[in-house]
């Protein structure tokens, strides 16, 4: 695409089609003894799990549900932590089990997945969202190689009741900027590249904002199926000379 701005009215579904990012080098996470809570992903080097020879924690699949905590933890918080330690590289981390029930499903006040109101950690990830709304007073600034995958619109019954699902990203605060950001120059000085999101809602709950920026992200920089609702502002945002390359946003 060009470098110019192009808009999405708000409440429009975007979709694309989708670019395959690879992921990449693996470090080790915390071994999980077998049968105890932990990883929900396991491998070790002889293939077999035992007492003698319990499995690890796959390095490549981290089930973020397992640092959840009601009483002191938000979603924001549980990433954030995920992401900072030195060790980590690279992974899918499934926040899927993630809810309110183990954890709040808010980002305090300044923070977000990558930033915890005085630091930001620059590393790439692929998040599974849950289905559900998280609530944010800060936007979402998303590094390189960064995916947000939310669980798409659906519906299932439990019993006689119906339930409808999806995964919500959406303003708790009037703040500047956009709800969700690919990169920035300051993280991105040569352009950011492999950001995206996908199948899920971005809302401004009525709040004059944008719903997703992208001035700095090019190559495997794309939107899929996000529906943008109540953005007051511009729904979407694209320009400059690093979001050259960058899409499809259909």
């Amino acid at each position: 695409m060009k470098s110019a701005a192009k808009v999405a009215p708000v409440g429009m579904a975007l979709g694309a089609v989708v670019i395959l990012a690879a992921w990449v080098s693996f470090s080790p996470v915390p071994a999980v003894a077998q049968g105890t809570q932990g990883q929900n992903a396991v491998y070790n080097s002889s293939g077999n799990c035992s007492p003698s020879s319990p499995c690890l924690g796959s390095s490549a699949f981290i089930d973020a549900s397992v640092f959840g905590n009601p009483n002191t933890t938000t979603f924001c918080s549980v990433i954030y932590g995920i992401l900072r330690p030195v060790s980590y590289s690279t992974s899918v981390i499934d926040a899927r089990g993630l809810n309110s029930t183990n954890t709040k499903m808010t980002c305090a006040s300044g923070t977000s997945p990558w930033n915890n109101g005085s630091n930001y950690v620059n590393k790439p990830s692929v998040i599974l969202l849950p289905a559900g709304t998280i609530y944010t007073s800060a936007s979402w600034v998303l590094p390189a190689n960064t995916k947000l995958i939310g669980t798409a619109k659906g519906s299932g019954s439990i019993g006689t009741t119906n339930y409808a699902f999806e995964t919500a990203i959406q303003a708790s605060a009037s703040f500047s900027g956009a709800v969700v950001q690919f990169g920035n120059s300051t993280f991105c000085p040569s352009g950011c590249q492999g950001i995206s999101v996908e199948h899920l809602t971005i809302s401004g709950a009525g709040y004059t904002m944008n719903g997703i920026e992208n001035d700095n992200c090019g190559l495997q920089c794309y939107v899929e199926h996000v529906t943008l609702y109540e953005v007051l502002g511009t729904g979407l945002k694209v320009g400059g000379s690093y979001a050259t390359d960058s899409g499809p946003y259909c």
